[in-house]
């Protein structure tokens, strides 16, 4: 028999039950690769992070390498995962902080991604990645008429006013589309049969991402959520792996001109796990757009996976 520690830790939020829940085992490297993907299943959360010390040219004792699996498969690049993992590596001998942050190193099957962690607030952690962001982006979607149908909301909610609607690509596809306010996000329901009858299906997006500027709470700049075929009608997934894609959106508008912004973005209410983002991004003419994304991760659970190896 053999006995594996893990943790759960609550990202995005700095209380215990918001935010998303994410499983990581600090040590894997004796966890049998077939096992990874069972184990991400058993456990059944958004994502399963598998830590190991990173063998490739340069490594060092603040650099690691990161496995993630949803309970569909591997994912090669995630960014909630490297909060939970950041809190969990404190928690398991990374510390103490200092005043500053501490300097982390996390690889993704995507590629190296710099992290910062800390300083500690109580129960909480602040934690920051950056990487670089050069989205495909597409204006050509489909029309109001069709979005408004597809979301079950009057054509009135979407609000191209300040933001246009766009196809953005990095990896996977988001069609981005905003809406008049918080209450037209949360009212959006996806409907399929509006969607087969449109041209959204021929952009390849899976996932639509919709957002506000207009928030019920002061400490966030927009609203957002995620839609789409495959997402459920009661769900409200994590939109951190939007991220990389609404930055590089935003910065294609001309109102944004050159120079760095910082704004909230916030997922949920507190009754359905709210979530908090902190985003910086740098735009820069001819440049990819560089984006930070900072939030609070907090340990909730401590656990042992029994294998019989």
């Amino acid at each position: 028999m053999a006995n594996f520690r893990f943790y759960t830790a609550d990202v995005f939020a700095d209380r215990a039950f918001q935010g998303a829940p994410i499983t990581v085992f600090p040590d894997a490297a004796a966890i049998p690769e077939a096992l990874l993907l069972p184990i991400a299943r058993e456990l059944n959360l958004s994502e399963t992070v598998f830590v190991y010390p990173d063998p490739g040219p340069g490594s060092a004792p603040d650099r690691f390498r990161l496995r993630v699996f949803s309970p569909g498969g591997e994912v090669d690049f995630a960014g909630h995962p490297m909060l939970a993992a950041a809190r969990v590596l404190l928690e398991t001998g990374l510390g103490p902080l200092g005043e500053r942050p501490l300097p982390l190193t996390f690889v993704q099957n995507s590629g190296a991604i710099s992290v910062n962690l800390g300083p500690a607030r109580g129960d909480a952690c602040f934690v920051q990645f950056s990487l670089r962001v050069n989205p495909v982006l597409d204006r050509y979607t489909p029309t109001h008429a069709e979005l408004a149908a597809l979301l079950s909301l009057p054509e009135r909610e979407i609000d191209t006013r300040l933001f246009g609607t766009r196809l953005a690509s990095i990896d996977l596809p988001y069609l981005i589309v905003p809406l008049l306010s918080q209450d037209a996000v949360e009212k959006a329901r996806f409907n399929l049969e509006a969607w087969s009858q449109s041209g959204a299906p021929a952009l390849a997006a899976q996932e639509i991402f919709l957002f506000s500027g207009r928030t019920a709470n002061r400490d966030a700049d927009f609203h957002g959520r995620l839609l789409g075929p495959a997402i459920g009608p009661r769900s409200d997934p994590p939109i951190g792996s939007a991220m990389p894609c609404f930055a590089g959106y935003l910065a294609d508008h001309a109102h944004i001109r050159e120079g760095t912004y910082t704004f909230t973005i916030d997922r949920g209410t507190t009754a359905t796990r709210r979530s908090l983002l902190h985003i910086e991004l740098d735009k820069r003419s001819g440049r990819p757009t560089m984006l930070r994304v900072g939030g609070d991760a907090v340990l909730v659970t401590q656990g042992t996976l029994i294998l019989d190896l």
